[in-house]
């Protein structure tokens, strides 16, 4: 049994709160480690964005069934996902390569320039670059092809769900995903099949949503959060993040949402522009460390915090959002072609 309605993000300030907490982990790793600070007490700096990336998953594979929920259309969804994801992709790897910008950055926090001709380039324009085993030529980008594979996985995954409506085949597909890649794949592998119990425990909190009601208090999410991080960064590898992904999305439903209205701007406001940071940073972390490297702690970082508000802003207004609003359109061409289709099936079986 489905719900009546999709639920509304909008009105779940909990997910902007967690899309927040992903994507300023993200952004705190890559800029300690071009400062060289590799250790924060027992933490080790570089995998602190990996969390992130975590929550990333659960989020947008929560976000996304809903999505398909409130427009069940396959190709809809394909070309929603593709201006949402691929123009600005694109252009920040046209930028990087043109223009020769160190974006990449190594464990010891050296960022530099890399590419290795143009399949290398090819590939990381399509999002294919973990597919034909090429390298990233902007860092954070390994997360992205990954996420394009999930898109073609989700609409199975809700057609299954709309007959069998219930967490248990997920959570059952969970441990088979997780004891499978345990035994096929290399301790540190983060292929799509690895990455898929990283995505499941958002489809659960998809299910979990419409079954459960929220009876925790609204302070205890950002602080399963915290905890969840603490625990990881006890013994962090690509495996102990299935736990971590795994609990936050069987509990995200348990919570009331957050009601202190600073929090709630502050988490729109960065889950809004969240894509753009995530693309954007890179090129701000160059500005402040190769390009002033010779200038104070203070001076560098200040650049690395104004240039990446600024190119946020411009990106988001002028690259994201507008192929965003265009994708929207094409769906919506799509959706009304189809409705019109089965209009006329229908009237044709009528007649017969």
């Amino acid at each position: 049994m489905q719900p009546d309605m999709p639920a509304d993000p909008k009105n779940m300030p909990n997910l902007d709160l967690l899309r927040s907490i992903a994507v300023v982990l993200v952004v705190v790793e890559h800029t300690l480690l071009a400062m060289h600070i590799f250790r924060l007490g027992y933490w080790t700096i570089a995998w602190l964005g990996v969390v992130g990336v975590f929550m990333f998953f659960v989020h947008t594979s929560l976000v996304l069934m809903w999505s398909f929920d409130r427009s069940p259309n396959t190709m809809s969804f394909y070309m929603r996902r593709f201006f949402r994801i691929y123009p600005l992709s694109i252009f920040v790897v046209a930028v990087t390569v043109i223009a020769r910008i160190p974006t990449m950055q190594n464990p010891m926090g050296e960022t530099f320039f890399q590419t290795r001709g143009a399949a290398n380039v090819v590939s990381n324009l399509l999002l294919v670059q973990n597919l034909v085993k090429m390298g990233n030529i902007l860092g954070v980008m390994w997360s992205l092809p990954l996420e394009v594979d999930m898109y073609f996985l989700l609409p199975f995954v809700y057609f299954f769900l709309r007959k069998n409506f219930s967490v248990w085949p997920i959570l059952a597909l969970w441990f088979f995903a997780a004891a499978y890649d345990r035994n096929t794949f290399p301790q540190e592998s983060n292929s799509f099949a690895v990455c898929i119990p990283y995505f499941l425990p958002g489809i659960m909190a998809f299910v979990l949503f419409a079954r459960v009601r929220p009876r925790l208090p609204a302070f205890l999410m950002p602080s399963l959060a915290a905890a969840l991080l603490s625990a990881f960064m006890l013994r962090p590898s690509w495996r102990h993040g299935w736990a971590v992904t795994l609990v936050l999305g069987l509990a995200l439903p348990l919570f009331r949402q957050i009601r202190a209205n600073w929090l709630i701007r502050c988490s729109h406001f960065l889950a809004e522009y969240s894509y753009s940071i995530y693309l954007a940073h890179p090129f701000s972390i160059a500005l402040g460390v190769n390009f002033l490297h010779g200038y104070s702690l203070v001076v560098r970082m200040a650049a690395i915090v104004c240039s990446l508000a600024v190119m946020v802003v411009l990106l988001h207004h002028a690259v994201e959002k507008p192929m965003m609003q265009l994708g929207a359109r094409l769906a919506r061409k799509i959706e009304q072609r189809d409705e019109f289709a089965q209009i006329g099936r229908a009237s044709c079986r009528e007649r017969v």
